[in-house]
């Protein structure tokens, strides 16, 4: 049975030769989840006659070992991995990007609950429960120039993604991005935006 679902928008737009990423950053409650990521809308067109394209997949994510200590996995960049089953996991990393196009996607994840107690003579009927979130966003430049956004999601109550950890994270997401343009790391700047809390029933927009 499912017991928690947590979702977050992300888009991207760009035109020219360069290709624009926006990564999404959701912690989940601790537990065995399916982590989905889909395009829900898109438009391409050409750059010196080659097509424009999308993707959206699960770019890494976390699980707690058996200590109970998280332990970061990640997944190679392919369209392919767009739906995984993640036992005991703490944060799922998704990335969508985009050449000479729009388009909008979104990231889900849908929680296992644990195997239920023996039942009682009059058994509760299912409760979906929900999570409120916190929302961080970061925008990231390169010569002065926006190149992609990363939006954390992190539960408004008992998060474990503090600002070490998602430093961490946006320290991977940004050195991906150098090593695809070819620039220095340290010449990737992130800005974060002003914090904000998302609209009531947990989702978001870039």
């Amino acid at each position: 049975m499912i017991d928690w679902i947590g979702y977050g928008w992300v888009a991207g737009e760009v035109s020219g030769p360069s290709t624009y990423f926006a990564d999404l950053t959701l912690e989940v409650p601790r537990g065995d989840v399916v982590a989905a990521a889909a395009v829900s809308g898109f438009s391409v067109g050409v750059q010196q006659n080659e097509p424009g394209s999308v993707a959206v997949y699960v770019r890494e994510y976390a699980q707690f070992d058996k200590a109970g200590k998280p332990h970061v996995i990640d997944v190679p960049p392919d369209p392919t991995n767009n739906v995984l089953f993640i036992p005991e996991c703490f944060f799922v990393r998704f990335r969508l990007t985009v050449f000479q196009g729009r388009a909008f996607a979104q990231g889900l994840v849908f929680r296992f609950a644990p195997p239920p107690p023996p039942p009682p003579k009059k058994p509760p009927s299912p409760v979906e429960r929900k999570h409120k979130f916190n929302i961080h966003d970061y925008h990231v430049h390169v010569g002065g120039k926006e190149i992609g956004k990363h939006r954390f999601m992190t539960l408004a109550s008992g998060s474990g993604l503090d600002t070490k950890a998602i430093e961490k994270i946006l320290k991977r997401s940004t050195s991906e991005a150098a090593r695809f343009l070819r620039v220095r790391p340290r010449d990737v700047k992130t800005v974060r935006a002003q914090p904000r809390r998302p609209p009531k029933g947990g989702g978001g927009v870039f």
